[in-house]
Formats: structure tokens, C-alpha cells, sequence
């Protein structure tokens, strides 16, 4: 995923998580904070996998100190976060799952997008 693309559906999701815990709120502001606490970890969970995989993925050789450290902020950290807010009494699974789900959404919007923009490649024969 290149830069642009990974700023759009961050910026994406985390407009798409306000909406949703603005349409949210009816329900109580409990629910509207469980949809954001769901959508931002999420966002922080997609930007720290894209850093993970770009530091193994690298053609050059990375630091090995630097593949294990993305690979701890993700896994052990962002998930005892995760476990975290879902122990706070006032943080809804219901509404933070509908945070995590809007962001994937979004995920899959912008990845969408990116694959049919159209592609810089030479004219078909007799064309």
C-alpha cells in the first residue's frame, strides 16, 4: 500500500468513525464513545500492521531491532490496549465492534478504489 493510499484510509476511517458515533448517539453517549474507542484503535492497528509489514517486506535488509519492535507495538501492546478498553465500564462491545467494522469498511472502500483507478500502461494493439 503506498503512502496515499494508507493517509486516505486513515483520514477515511476516522471521518467514517466520527459519523458513526455521531449517528450513534441517540443511543447514548456511552455507545458513541465505544464506536470511536473501536474505530481509532482500528486506525492504530492498520497503520501499525502497514509499518510491520513494510519494515519485513523492504527489499533491503531492515534492521532486525526494527521487526521486532513493530511486531511488539502491534501484537502484545495494541492488543492489551484492546483488552483495556473493553474492561472500562463504560466502553460497549456492541459500539466498539461497530467502530472496528466502519474502519474496515473503509479499509475495503479505499483499497477498492485504489485497484480501479486506471493503469498507466501502452494501448492495446490497433488501438
Amino acid at each position: 500500500m503506498t503512502d496515499r493510499a494508507l493517509t486516505q484510509l486513515l483520514l477515511i476511517g476516522s471521518a467514517a468513525t466520527g459519523g458513526a458515533a455521531l449517528l450513534s448517539a441517540p443511543w447514548g453517549a456511552a455507545v458513541a464513545l465505544s464506536v470511536v474507542a473501536g474505530g481509532m484503535w482500528n486506525v492504530a492497528n492498520l497503520w501499525c500492521l502497514s509499518r510491520a509489514l513494510r519494515v519485513w517486506l523492504k527489499p533491503q535488509p531492515a534492521a532486525r531491532r526494527q521487526q521486532i519492535g513493530w511486531f511488539v507495538v502491534k501484537f502484545p501492546l495494541l492488543y492489551a490496549a484492546a483488552f483495556g478498553l473493553a474492561t472500562i465500564p463504560g466502553i460497549s462491545l456492541v459500539g466498539f465492534g461497530i467502530g472496528f467494522v466502519v474502519v474496515i469498511a473503509a479499509a475495503v472502500g479505499v483499497t477498492l478504489k485504489a485497484l480501479r483507478s486506471p493503469q498507466n500502461s501502452l494501448p492495446a494493439h490497433g488501438g
